[in-house]
C-alpha cells in the first residue's frame, strides 16, 4: 500500500473518506493529521490507493507538558479496516521519528472505552493506563450546601499566581501514572489558564485544616469558553489545550455565577482537590471525606443555573468518588469514557 507523507489539504480529502467523529476525542485526535513540522514536532503520514484518493492516515506529535511521552493517532476508512493497513500506518510514522526527538518516547492514544480503536491498540502492544469519564450535572442537581461557608469561596483570575501555582502542584500529582516534566508557572498558565486556552473564570474553595494544602486552599474550578456543543468534553486534558464553555463570576455574596452563554450550553470546568496533591491519597478517613465534600460544594456552587461538564480520570480519586456518587444517584449522567493506552516506543526498527 503506497503510504508518504502527509500534505497541506490532506486533512480535508481524509475528511471525506471518514466517517464523523462520534466524541470529543476523536475530534481532538483527528487535528494530529496535519503536515509534519519541527515546531510543533510532529510526524503524520497518508496511505492512499490511487493517488489522491486516501484510506488512512497516522501522526505521532510532542506532548510539550509530557517530554517523556509522545501521542499518537492512527485512523483507517471504515471499509478498509481489518487488512492490515492500520499497523502498516503505525511502523510507518514510527520510522518517520527517526533522528528526532520523538524518537524513543514511550507513546499514547486516546480512545473510546469498548471501541474498535481500543482493540486496535491493544493489538499494536498498547496497555490500559487510564480511563476518563466526561460527566454532566444538570443545573440545580446540587442544592448549593455549607451554611457560612460563603467566605470560604474566592472568585480569582484565571491569571492568578495563587490559582496557577496550586494547579501546577495539582496536574503534576494527578498525573503520578504519566509523569509532566520540569514545570513552569508560565507553562501552566498558556497551557491551562491562558484566553488562548479557553480559560474563561476561575473559583477557589478555601477548607478546614484536614482538606486543605498550602494557603487554606483546598480544591479550586476553571471554566472554560467554547463556540460550539459539539466539542463538550475537550477542556484542557493531559498537556494539549483544548476548549470548555462559560464563565464563572462572583456576584458579591461568595456565590458563583455562570453568564449567559450558558444558556445554549453547559459550563465545561476542571474541578480540581487539593487533596490529590498529596502523597497518600487514600480514598478512606474523615480528611478524604471532607475533600469530596468540598469539591462537591463548589460543583454545586457553580451549577445552580447551568448544566456544568465536568471530565474525571482515574488520577483524581477525590473527583472519582464524587463522580461515582453522583452517577449511582442519577445525579450526574456520563458522557463519553475514553481510555488512555501506553504503547511501544516509537522507534520501532
Amino acid at each position: 500500500m503506497p503510504i508518504r507523507e502527509l500534505n497541506d489539504g490532506d486533512d480535508l480529502r481524509l475528511n471525506e473518506v471518514f466517517a464523523d467523529a462520534t466524541t470529543p476525542a476523536g475530534h481532538m485526535a483527528r487535528s494530529l493529521f496535519r503536515p509534519s513540522s519541527d515546531s510543533p514536532l510532529i510526524r503524520s503520514v497518508i496511505a492512499e490507493v490511487v493517488p489522491d484518493v486516501p484510506v488512512g492516515a497516522a501522526a505521532i506529535a510532542e506532548s510539550p507538558l509530557h517530554p517523556y511521552r509522545a501521542w499518537v493517532h492512527v485512523e483507517v476508512a471504515a471499509e478498509e479496516q481489518g487488512h492490515g493497513q492500520g499497523r502498516e500506518l503505525f511502523e510507518a510514522v514510527c520510522a518517520e521519528t527517526r533522528g528526532t526527538a520523538l524518537e524513543g518516547l514511550d507513546l499514547r492514544a486516546r480512545v473510546q472505552a469498548g471501541s474498535a480503536g481500543e482493540g486496535f491498540a491493544q493489538a499494536l502492544g498498547f496497555t490500559p493506563l487510564t480511563t476518563t469519564r466526561v460527566i454532566k450535572v444538570p443545573a440545580g442537581a446540587l442544592p448549593p450546601a455549607g451554611g457560612g461557608r460563603a467566605e470560604d469561596l474566592e472568585i480569582v483570575a484565571t491569571g492568578s499566581v495563587k490559582l496557577t501555582k496550586a494547579f501546577m502542584a495539582w496536574y503534576t500529582a494527578v498525573n503520578r501514572d504519566d509523569a509532566v516534566g520540569p514545570l513552569t508557572i508560565g507553562q501552566v498558565n498558556n497551557a491551562f489558564l491562558s484566553e488562548a486556552a479557553g480559560a474563561h473564570g476561575a473559583a477557589l474553595l478555601n477548607g478546614a485544616a484536614g482538606t486543605a494544602e498550602a494557603g487554606g486552599l483546598s480544591a479550586f474550578a476553571v471554566s472554560y469558553a467554547r463556540e460550539a456543543d459539539e466539542t463538550a468534553g475537550t477542556v484542557p486534558s493531559a498537556g494539549e489545550p483544548g476548549a470548555g464553555v462559560g464563565t464563572a463570576a462572583g456576584d458579591g455574596s461568595g456565590q458563583a455565577v455562570i453568564d449567559e452563554a450558558s444558556e445554549e450550553a453547559p459550563t465545561e470546568l476542571i474541578l480540581g482537590s487539593m487533596f490529590e496533591t498529596r502523597e497518600d491519597t487514600e480514598a478512606t478517613g474523615e480528611d478524604f471525606a471532607a475533600a469530596v465534600a468540598d469539591a462537591e460544594l463548589l460543583l454545586a456552587r457553580l451549577s445552580v443555573d447551568a448544566d456544568v461538564v465536568i471530565e474525571v480520570t482515574s488520577g483524581m480519586p477525590v473527583i472519582s468518588a464524587l463522580a461515582d456518587r453522583l452517577l449511582e444517584t442519577g445525579t450526574a449522567t456520563e458522557l463519553y469514557r475514553y481510555e488512555t493506552l501506553s504503547g511501544p516506543a516509537a522507534d520501532m526498527s
